[in-house]
């Protein structure tokens, strides 16, 4: 173990130790009035995993109260729900922000709070003791006084939800996930697609959201060079500024490979939508797919535990292909021809 591991391990100790304190709450307060979720990490991929506990929720009792805590960067993911109720904003990174909205939260009285994530840091459990809610619901937590309602084991991240509601006395009937919806991405993309008279066309996706997970240009180029000769789809490249340039220079020679100015996840979403088949390196973009139930080539890292907790849960057609250590490893002549049909 490195020097940095050491003493991140050591910090999260001694705020451990410091901060983590049983709640005396009432644990009888189930199925609850008040609840809350933590999501400042602003990552799409969990939005759409966890989107159906939102009205399985007010389902079970359209009265209950959500919140959700996330930050204003990441609002828009929350903002077009209509289940949610209110949305309490924090500053990344910023401990003084943590500490404020904690002591505002704590004046509201939250019957449960839900928090999945697997390591805590200090600003996150200090956030949590803060808002002194009656019941913490947490994931691998055994060992922290907190929380009181903990989950155990490995299963995808979409059940974990499930079986929070489940531990509070309200039953999931319908775990479909709630793919967010923005009526000018829909205008844009339809346009798109009728000028370049784009109808059954094959999604794909380069890149991921860590380094790993990111094609470099020159496999960009062998992928899109053994895609055009295996199937006639055309092919939209799912892309985000920063690599449209690149995206373009890439498939400048081809005529029947398209790319959209994209510049909001929601163009993204719709251009999976209207997809026959999404390719992707990236789960975000996978769980879009699942979410519409479209026939996809998913691409992971080998890694059993992070698989089972974010594979596709689809009831289309799915073909998983694993890399060791980093997608460029990855031969295209992986994907079989019959696979793009």
């Amino acid at each position: 173990m490195n020097l940095k591991n050491i003493l991140r391990n050591l910090r999260l100790s001694l705020g451990k130790l410091l901060i983590d304190k049983k709640i005396q709450g009432d644990v009888n307060v189930f199925p609850p009035q008040r609840i809350l979720f933590l999501r400042q990490d602003g990552k799409i991929g969990d939005y759409i995993v966890s989107s159906f506990v939102f009205r399985e929720l007010k389902k079970a009792n359209p009265n209950i109260h959500i919140g959700v805590i996330c930050t204003q960067k990441d609002a828009y993911l929350f903002e077009q729900n209509p289940h949610i109720d209110q949305l309490y904003y924090v500053k990344k990174r910023d401990i003084l922000d943590y500490i404020t909205c904690g002591l505002r939260l704590a004046k509201l009285q939250y019957d449960v709070v839900i928090d999945p994530t697997i390591s805590l840091k200090n600003r996150d459990l200090l956030l949590l003791r803060l808002i002194n809610a009656r019941n913490y619901i947490g994931y691998k937590k055994s060992n922290y006084q907190l929380f009181n309602i903990n989950l155990e084991g490995e299963f995808h991240f979409s059940e974990l939800y499930r079986l929070a509601l489940e531990k509070i006395g309200i039953q999931v009937q319908d775990m479909s996930y709630d793919v967010p919806y923005n009526s000018q991405s829909a205008i844009e993309i339809s346009q798109f697609l009728e000028i370049n008279q784009l109808k059954n066309y094959i999604a794909v996706n380069f890149f991921g959201g860590y380094r790993h997970k990111v094609m470099n240009k020159q496999n960009i180029e062998k992928y899109i060079s053994y895609l055009t000769s295996q199937s006639d789809k055309p092919l939209v490249l799912l892309s985000y500024p920063e690599v449209i340039p690149m995206l373009k220079d890439a498939a400048k020679s081809y005529t029947n490979i398209f790319i959209h100015d994209t510049t909001t996840i929601f163009h993204t979403i719709e251009l999976i939508r209207h997809c026959a088949l999404l390719i992707s390196t990236d789960t975000s973009t996978v769980h879009i797919a699942s979410g519409f139930n479209k026939p996809m080539i998913a691409i992971y890292k080998e890694d059993p535990i992070a698989f089972i907790h974010w594979k596709p849960i689809s009831q289309a057609k799915t073909h998983i292909l694993y890399y060791k250590d980093n997608i460029n490893e990855l031969s295209p002549e992986a994907i079989k021809p019959e696979w793009l049909l």
